[in-house]
């Protein structure tokens, strides 16, 4: 196949069609303007090029400024992004995720209170979760197929104090809403060595999170030793074990490695990427990719076989597209695949029903729409 794909910029509407389009849903970022317009945007400060001279008069944060002007400078609004037909077809009706990370004002900005937390921050919050609501209030989210994220303790309180239909979850690490990427990262370390990956499960199940976003470093990097216990790996024997301390509890990991996908989504997890181009046939191993495992699941026997280097990557792919999704599967079929995926998180049978795939089923979910296309800040 021709390298032919030009990558979106992310948190786009472009970008976001595409992750529900041809993965299992998206992931992107939200902020709000001044005049309570929520705006498709990921760092505090404008994100702009050397090229970008329609940017000019734009105050430095998103939230400074009025969603008219920053339509205008070419960024697109999440009420805009509803009524795009590709996202209503993929979202509404054919059960695609939707990840909804909710961003919060850089306190220099002087909207949401400073830098330590605050009442003022979590109302911010919840204005931003009852502005979804209101703009979705026609046509709501089907069960199952949109979470709130967010970087803030408080998201959970933020929640009940929204008390919206779309459940939230809180990211961890916690990471400030301010200063450059490292120092920010630097800043979450605390949250590693806070807490291990099964205590996290617990802490969330307890208050109500349908999943827990996870930061790939809990199980692949030296953060993950940070803590006292037993660290998580991807290793098989570590799965296996975090399997049945989880009971079928869904964790994303993110970001996702295209060298680790097939193996986060083995383990029953859901992988969200970066690399989202649709012309990458296979992982750096040599497996074939496939990006529906939530919305058109396959038999157990292809996807093993897509497993193999040895196979042509084309014709699987030909033969997984032949797939029902899964709105188009009977009850019986519905529970074939739950039964299977049961049996690999070591949990309870699923209650099987007519909606969208229960909340832990694996996907595969695009990071920020298509993948990263501007750096943090």
């Amino acid at each position: 196949m021709s390298n032919e794909w030009t990558q979106p910029r992310q948190n786009s509407i472009e970008a976001i069609a595409h992750a529900m389009t041809v993965a299992d849903g998206a992931e992107y970022d939200i902020r709000m303007s001044i005049d309570g317009e929520l705006i498709l945007h990921h760092n505090a400060r404008i994100e702009r090029s050397e090229k970008d001279e329609h940017y000019e008069g734009l105050r430095p944060y998103v939230e400074q400024n009025h969603s008219d002007d920053l339509r205008n400078a070419g960024f697109d609004l999440f009420s805009d992004m509803i009524e795009d037909s590709r996202v209503r077809s993929a979202w509404i009706e054919g059960n695609a995720f939707s990840c909804i990370e909710i961003k919060r004002p850089h306190p220099k900005s002087k909207l949401a209170g400073g830098y330590l937390p605050s009442e003022k921050r979590v109302d911010w919050i919840v204005r931003m979760m009852q502005r979804v609501s209101e703009i979705m209030e026609t046509e709501p989210a089907p069960e199952r197929t949109a979470v709130f994220y967010c970087f803030d303790p408080a998201t959970m309180r933020a929640s009940q104090k929204a008390d919206v239909n779309i459940p939230a979850a809180p990211i961890n690490p916690f990471i400030p809403p301010w200063g450059p990427g490292p120092l920010r990262r630097t800043m979450a370390l605390p949250s590693f060595a806070r807490s291990t990956v099964p205590r996290m499960i617990n802490r969330w199940k307890r208050a109500g999170a349908p999943v827990l976003p996870l930061a790939s470093d809990h199980i692949r990097s030296w953060s993950k030793y940070l803590h006292l216990g037993r660290p998580v790996s991807l290793k098989p024997s570590s799965v296996k074990r975090l399997n049945r301390q989880r009971k079928g509890y869904p964790i994303h990991v993110w970001p996702a490695p295209i060298d680790m996908e097939r193996t986060i989504i083995d383990a029953g997890m859901t992988a969200v990427s970066d690399e989202m181009d649709p012309t990458i046939l296979q992982t750096s191993r040599g497996e074939t990719r496939w990006m529906k495992p939530g919305t058109k699941p396959l038999s157990p026997e292809l996807w093993a076989r897509m497993a193999d280097p040895s196979e042509d990557s084309e014709l699987l792919l030909a033969e997984a597209k032949e797939y029902p999704t899964w709105s188009g599967l009977d009850m019986s079929e519905r529970r074939e695949h739950l039964s299977h995926l049961a049996s690999i998180l070591q949990c309870d049978p699923f209650a099987i029903d007519e909606g969208a795939p229960p909340w832990e089923m694996p996907r595969f979910i695009g990071h920020r729409g298509a993948g990263k296309s501007h750096k943090e800040g």
